[in-house]
């Protein structure tokens, strides 16, 4: 135990030792643990796990913390410093059991029984008291999302139709303009198959206003897009060459 810089306390032990005595610890004395691993032919041996465990005495409550390995001196350190006292010891005092928790792939595991030690709480710090309910938990009431609502259905119904005007204005704008199919006898394979892709991009924007996505639509469309120009342009030629 050190406090600014002073040893207030010193142990070295060699395992199975155990502590003599029970050291006071304080949150202006921290706690600190330096230890090394040797396999049996004492040779320095990498921790996959190296941990301290402090269980109080009464309540058997646990509190794990980590020791950092130190490369210069191939050893492991861990300090309960003023913030870890705080958090885990400060509200619960009293007398832990200290030990050492250390695993190794190689060479299996060891729990070393360090010995006790008494951690007290700073003056005016009361005890937390961790007490566990068992019981029915209050009764979950769902609310559903009320439905929206919908406008009038002549509303629906006018803005419906509003959809067909564009169709009507480009009937409309073709029988301005003098256009007829009169002559689309002269080629009717192409001239059906040019009509029947013209009425399938239609379809694919009627899908699309529906619910497709667009890059889907997109997708067909570049689909349909080579077979449209092909089959108008063969229509249109053959449509040349009888007029001629």
């Amino acid at each position: 135990m050190e406090r600014t810089g002073d040893k207030l306390f010193e142990k070295a032990l060699e395992y199975p030792a155990t502590l003599d005595t029970v050291p006071k610890i304080k949150a202006t004395t921290p706690l600190i643990i330096t230890f090394d691993s040797q396999t049996v032919n004492d040779t320095s041996l990498v921790l996959d796990q190296a941990l301290v465990s402090f269980q109080h005495v009464d309540t058997k409550n646990e509190v794990a913390l980590p020791a950092r390995a130190v490369k210069s001196t191939e050893s492991y350190k861990m300090d309960v410093s003023r913030k870890n006292f705080r958090l885990h010891f400060s509200s619960a005092p009293g007398v832990y059991n200290v030990a050492l928790v250390l695993g190794s792939f190689k060479q299996g595991g060891l729990f070393y029984d360090l010995g006790n030690v008494e951690m007290v709480a700073p003056k005016g710090t009361k005890e937390k008291k961790h007490e566990v309910a068992y019981g029915p938990k209050p009764e979950i009431h769902h609310r559903f999302a009320e439905p929206q609502k919908m406008p009038n259905i002549l509303v629906s119904l006018f803005f419906t139709g509003l959809v067909v005007v564009p169709f009507i204005g480009l009937l409309g704008g073709w029988a301005y303009l003098g256009v007829n199919a009169d002559k689309l006898q002269m080629e009717p394979v192409g001239s059906v198959v040019f009509m029947g892709l013209i009425a399938a991009y239609i379809t694919l924007a009627i899908a699309y206003w529906i619910g497709v996505k667009l890059f889907p639509t997109l997708t067909y469309a570049l689909v349909l897009a080579l077979p449209t120009y092909l089959t108008g342009q063969y229509a249109l030629s053959k449509r040349i060459e009888k007029r001629i």
